[in-house]
């Protein structure tokens, strides 16, 4: 039997993944073995606070089922972001308690989560949930789940059920970091909402708010204890060594913006670097294409964050940025676009299914 060019690059790709996998292990057991807690018990009080902030894809779904109808009545799947989804949703139905909206959804029980979502705030908020469903669900583009999610709800719920993935567990810094104890209560640059074009309400709930410059801080002149914000690196290295398959879901927008965040790519360099399972969640092949020279003329220095001192915090953590941006081109060009583009044979076939599967959706509308 001779083997189809098609066959015979799976197969090699097959190596590529498996050696992949190998490597990450190694990355994995030398990250996992250095952990340790933090010497300051308050700031790793709060790690772990954060860390025990997950929330279920049910309840994800129920709350996106609620969006436009019971809450944000104006919600626009095609339009909306995840920023306004925070500010007209998030805010208003976790003021109450003054929590982060994962403690709302979950009930407030502590909820370890299996992966962590690396996502951008101007993003469509519709696209991160469809990312979300992407993993659990094994797709690896998101176009067809993201529209089901405004044509076909139900369809996507029962799949959900189907596969038996309503309890696999996330973690979304739009939902897990209390935005009481932070942004509520300011629009420092009067931001508007991409619907209805009004600036986002502020919230009058009260909570003292905790920035990285706010005291206490770390050793008189470092980051605040209290603040959430500055503590995402420890969080993931505290779960990936305590789950050697805590894993990362890059959700990324349609202009691929995502990668012009300093957090987000920091976030992602991290999740290498302690060798979590990474994974890219975008809409078709086709963008990937028309964005990859885009990707090989990143550099951290160019990049961008909400606030100034966040980009000079993040850049601080990075003694070497020319071999940092050196690390990143390896780890996207080497590393998650090739496992993006590539399957082996096993996932080629199941493909096939998934292939199927949208077809069948497709002629049913």
């Amino acid at each position: 039997l001779v083997l189809s060019g098609a066959t015979a690059g799976a197969l090699q790709a097959g190596k590529v993944s498996r050696k992949a996998k190998r490597h990450r292990h190694t990355r994995w057991r030398g990250s996992s073995a250095e952990w340790k807690q933090h010497q300051d018990l308050n700031w790793h009080q709060k790690v772990e606070e954060l860390a025990g902030r997950g929330f279920s894809l049910d309840a994800l779904l129920q709350f996106y089922k609620g969006l436009g109808k019971d809450y944000m009545e104006h919600y626009d799947d095609t339009r909306s972001t995840t920023c306004d989804v925070v500010r007209g949703a998030i805010i208003p139905l976790s003021r109450e308690r003054q929590c982060a909206h994962s403690e709302v959804l979950m009930h407030g029980a502590c909820v370890r989560p299996a992966v962590m979502v690396t996502h951008g705030w101007g993003n469509l908020f519709r696209d991160l949930v469809a990312a979300i469903l992407a993993d659990a669900l094994n797709e690896v583009e998101i176009n067809m789940i993201a529209c089901m999610l405004g044509a076909d709800f139900q369809q996507l719920e029962a799949w959900v059920r189907a596969a038996k993935v309503g309890n696999r567990s996330y973690w979304v810094c739009a939902f897990c970091v209390n935005q009481h104890a932070g942004i509520c209560g300011g629009n420092p640059h009067n931001a508007t909402d991409a619907v209805n074009g009004d600036p986002y309400s502020l919230c009058n709930c009260g909570l003292p708010k905790a920035f990285n410059d706010t005291e206490p801080v770390l050793n008189g002149n470092g980051p605040s204890i209290p603040c959430e914000m500055n503590k995402f690196d420890d969080m993931m290295h505290l779960l990936s060594a305590q789950n050697k398959h805590f894993a990362q879901v890059i959700a990324v927008d349609a202009s691929f913006v995502l990668f012009s965040r300093a957090w987000c790519v920091a976030e992602i360099a991290l999740a290498h670097r302690v060798g979590m399972q990474q994974s890219l969640k975008i809409r078709s092949c086709q963008q990937l294409d028309e964005h990859e020279q885009e990707l090989k003329q990143l550099h951290i220095e160019h990049m961008e964050a909400s606030r100034p001192e966040d980009k000079e915090d993040i850049l601080k953590k990075i003694p070497d940025p020319a071999q940092f941006n050196e690390d990143l081109q390896r780890l996207l060009f080497d590393d998650l676009v090739p496992a993006w583009k590539h399957m082996d044979v096993a996932g080629q076939l199941d493909r096939v299914g998934h292939i199927v599967r949208w077809q069948a959706v497709l002629l049913s509308v």
